[in-house]
């Protein structure tokens, strides 16, 4: 009897052993994945970032030329100040978007 439960016990140690090789095999996949998708959404990220930072210089450029033709030419300034009000949309979309990711 005592030999029974000897081999008893081995092979439950021996299940153990397999379920959680199993269990580890899963979470290296699950990592290897979770890795890829951080990977890609720092790209998103990043590619967002510099966006928006095109966006801001192309808002200070509008800006600069609003200024000056505000002076000049009021119904130009009233096109700028519409085109203004789209990119400062845009990067509020942005900031919006990154905000939620």
């Amino acid at each position: 009897m005592a030999l029974q439960s000897l081999t008893d016990k081995l092979n439950n140690i021996e299940l153990k052993v397999r379920q959680l090789a199993l269990r580890l095999e899963r979470l290296q996949n699950e990592n290897s994945t979770l890795l890829l998708e951080n990977k890609q959404l720092k790209s998103e990220l990043a590619q967002n970032n510099s966006k928006i930072g095109q966006m801001e210089e192309r808002v200070a450029r509008s800006k600069v030329a609003l200024d000056l033709q505000r002076e000049s030419n009021p119904e130009s300034s009233k096109k700028l100040r519409k085109e203004i009000d789209q990119y400062i949309s845009e990067i509020d979309k942005c900031i919006e978007w990154l905000q939620n990711s």
